[in-house]
C-alpha cells in the first residue's frame, strides 16, 4: 500500500513540474509509465546529445537520464538553456544563431521511478540544407572580399552594406531566417539579425543578437565589438522602405551608442548590470561616414 501511495505521489508531482515549465518554453509533455529502466547518462552527455541533434537540424532526438523525479524541470528548461549558451568558436551555427533558428521545442517524457527517457521534437525556421547553403554563400563572399586583409571596421561596414544591398524587408512577415535574407533576399528583422550575426562571426568580429522593441514593436538587432567597445548596429532599420520602392541605404543605426540608438528598447535579459558588465557599450557612437 505504501509503495502504491509513493507511486501516485510521484505521478502527481511530475504532473505539477511539467505544468510549471510548460509556460516558459511552450513545451508539451506527456508522461507514460513503463517498467523498463535505462542506464544513466551524465548531464554533460545529455546536453551534448541535444546540441548535436539541433546543430544537425534533426527533427528530434531521444536522451536518457536517471535521477529524481523532482529534477524533471531540468530536462525541459535548463538543458535547453545550456545548449543555447554554448559558443564554440569553430562554428557560427550555435549560440545566438541556433537560439533564433529554432521555432519551438516539444518534449515527450517516458519514465518509471528514477529512470527517465525524454524524446525531444524540434521545429526550425531554416532546414539543415538551408543552413549549409548560407554557410557556403558566406564563405564565398568572405573569400571574394579577402576579408582577412580588412580592418575590423571595414569588415563590419562591408557586411552591413552587403546585407542592406542584397535584401529587402518582408512586409508580409512570413520570412524569418538567415536563408530567407541571404538567399531569398527578403526577410523580417529576424533574418537580418541572424545573417548579420553569422557573417560577423565568420569574419572574426565578436557579435551578439539583441532582442526587444523598435518603436514599441517586437524587434531584433546586433551588437558588435570594435576597438574594445561594443556598438549597436541595426541592418533592418538602415534598409528602410520607401514609398516609391527605390532602394536606399543609410547609416543612422550603424555603430551607435545606446544614447544615439533611438527607438530601441532591450528585453530585460540584455539590459541587466551583469550583461552590460560583460558587453561594455561605447559611451559615444563610432564616428563614421558612408564614404569612409
Amino acid at each position: 500500500m505504501r509503495s502504491f501511495l509513493r507511486f501516485m505521489l510521484s505521478l502527481i508531482l511530475l504532473g505539477i513540474i511539467l505544468y510549471a515549465v510548460n509556460d516558459r518554453y511552450n513545451l508539451a509533455a506527456w508522461l507514460m509509465v513503463s517498467g523498463s529502466t535505462n542506464q544513466a547518462e551524465n548531464e554533460q552527455t545529455f546536453v551534448s546529445e541535444i546540441r548535436v541533434a539541433m546543430l544537425n537540424g534533426l527533427p528530434g532526438t531521444q536522451v536518457k537520464y536517471v535521477g529524481k523525479v523532482e529534477d524533471m524541470k531540468w530536462f525541459t528548461e535548463d538543458a535547453i538553456d545550456m545548449v543555447y549558451n554554448m559558443d564554440d568558436p569553430e562554428t557560427s551555427s550555435d549560440y545566438d544563431y541556433l537560439r533564433y533558428k529554432t521555432n519551438s521545442i516539444y518534449a515527450h517524457i517516458v519514465g518509471f521511478g528514477n529512470a527517465l527517457t525524454v524524446t525531444y521534437e524540434f521545429e526550425y525556421n531554416e532546414t539543415a540544407d538551408e543552413t549549409r547553403q548560407v554557410d557556403e554563400t558566406i564563405k564565398r563572399l568572405l573569400a571574394k572580399w579577402k576579408i582577412e586583409e580588412l580592418s575590423d571596421y571595414d569588415k563590419i561596414k562591408k557586411i552591413h552594406d552587403y546585407i542592406i544591398e542584397n535584401a529587402s524587408y518582408d512586409t508580409n512577415t512570413e520570412q524569418y531566417s538567415a536563408y530567407d535574407n541571404l538567399i531569398g533576399k527578403s526577410s523580417t528583422c529576424q533574418g537580418y539579425m541572424s545573417v548579420a550575426y553569422k557573417m560577423f562571426t565568420q569574419a572574426g568580429i565578436s557579435s551578439r543578437i539583441i532582442t526587444g522593441t523598435g518603436n514599441k514593436d517586437s524587434h531584433g538587432w546586433n551588437i558588435v565589438k570594435l576597438d574594445g567597445k561594443w556598438y549597436n548596429i541595426d541592418c533592418t532599420w538602415d534598409d528602410p522602405l520607401t514609398i516609391d520602392g527605390k532602394h536606399i541605404s543609410t547609416y543612422d543605426y550603424f555603430l551607435k551608442s545606446d544614447e544615439d540608438f533611438k527607438g530601441h528598447t532591450r528585453d530585460t535579459e540584455f539590459s541587466t548590470a551583469e550583461f552590460y558588465e560583460t558587453y561594455t557599450m561605447a559611451e559615444v557612437s563610432y564616428q563614421v561616414t558612408a564614404q569612409r
